[in-house]
């Protein structure tokens, strides 16, 4: 343990080196890594003094730590970064975003963030949350979020944060059985896993709601860093199946989905955050807004009304399934069938959980 916590300290202090030039600031653009801990913050000040790790109070209330497993270019980490921007920018904090990218260094690193006072700290997805889940007894003043995950906790200075897709992917099924002029439409995400599964499902269910007669092809990349595997699934699927509209849930590999679909001339429905800038083929979103879900996590950690436990996000908190951009440029009878399911699910009327075909 005592070589953990030196590691520790270390890694903290490699950190503040590679930011503190952002210290007074809130950096929106993430700078180049530091050598060691791959962090987004920027270069250190000239004669900068050697401070305790554990900083002050004062430094902790002003710094919100962010440990993601991927790159901050991953669609769905850009959209968290989001949301932490405006949480640092509303209370005058610092956003530091560390890239763990290897395994063997994630305690150390969930260690070297608590340790240099960030204040909430988020953890993305698994590994990293249940080392820090682990971790948290020890850093009682410490409030951790685990983001993107189903993961109960007792640590009282512990939450488990997702978004429910599920009522997001029923919507987008609405649009596209009423849109698809094959009666065939697509879904593609990375992998056959819970997460996806809650999209692909939702959606199917949204589908046959709207029309049990349409046929719903499902298709994996099998990677979801691979733009170039999703473009290659997408105009399969478009050549083998004749979907002519696809919903994608594939993260950067997503983002070939819409490039494949664009090539061969159908329309498309991102997922996660607004994708109708990335192509005019989209013509619809399913939104996830985590950003939103951990803004508000962080909001009440510096409002000292953080409360722990595992929380799902969804319509019943007030958060948004689309974009009023895209709902906007739906025909008006589709503009009233969209609010009426809406109403209809949050009534309780509609499951989305359930499949209406027979």
């Amino acid at each position: 343990m005592k070589s953990k916590r030196i590691t520790a300290v270390l890694l903290s202090m490699a950190l503040m080196a590679g930011c503190l030039a952002g210290c007074g600031s809130k950096p929106q653009t993430p700078a180049a890594p530091a050598a060691d801990s791959k962090s987004t913050d920027a270069p250190a000040q000239d004669n900068q003094p050697e401070a305790d790790p554990a900083g002050t109070p004062e430094e902790k209330d002003k710094t919100i730590g962010l440990l993601v497993p991927a790159t901050v270019g991953d669609p769905f980490i850009a959209l968290s970064i989001k949301g932490l921007d405006r949480l640092a920018e509303e209370q005058g904090a610092t956003l530091r975003t560390v890239e763990t990218l290897d395994s063997a260094e994630y305690e150390d690193q969930v260690r070297a963030m608590a340790d240099m006072g960030a204040n909430p700290v988020y953890l993305m997805w698994g590994d990293l949350s249940e080392i820090a889940l682990r971790l948290a007894p020890e850093y009682p003043d410490t409030n951790f979020v685990l983001c993107d995950v189903d993961m109960q906790t007792d640590e009282p200075n512990v939450s488990s944060v997702s978004v429910d897709p599920s009522e997001a992917a029923f919507i987008a099924g609405i649009v596209a059985a009423n849109t698809t002029e094959n009666k065939k439409v697509g879904f593609i995400a990375h992998a056959d896993r819970p997460v996806s599964r809650k999209f692909r499902d939702g959606y199917i269910h949204g589908v046959h709601y709207a029309d049990p007669t349409v046929e719903v092809a499902v298709a994996y990349v099998g990677d979801d860093q691979d733009p170039v595997k999703g473009q290659e699934v997408a105009k399969l699927m478009i050549q083998n199946e004749g979907v002519d509209i696809i919903f994608q849930s594939a993260s950067q590999s997503g983002l070939g989905v819409i490039s494949g679909c664009e090539e061969m001339g159908i329309k498309c429905i991102g997922s996660d955050d607004y994708q109708g800038d990335v192509s005019d083929c989209v013509i619809w979103s399913a939104l996830k807004p985590i950003d939103e879900a951990l803004y508000m996590e962080g909001d009440a950690s510096f409002k000292g009304t953080f409360e722990s436990g595992d929380k799902v996000y969804g319509l019943s908190y007030g958060l948004s399934l689309y974009t009023e951009i895209e709902f906007n440029n739906l025909s008006e009878e589709l503009q009233n069938t969209v609010t009426e399911v809406i109403e209809g699910i949050n009534s309780g009327e509609i499951d989305v959980t359930a499949d209406t075909a027979a």
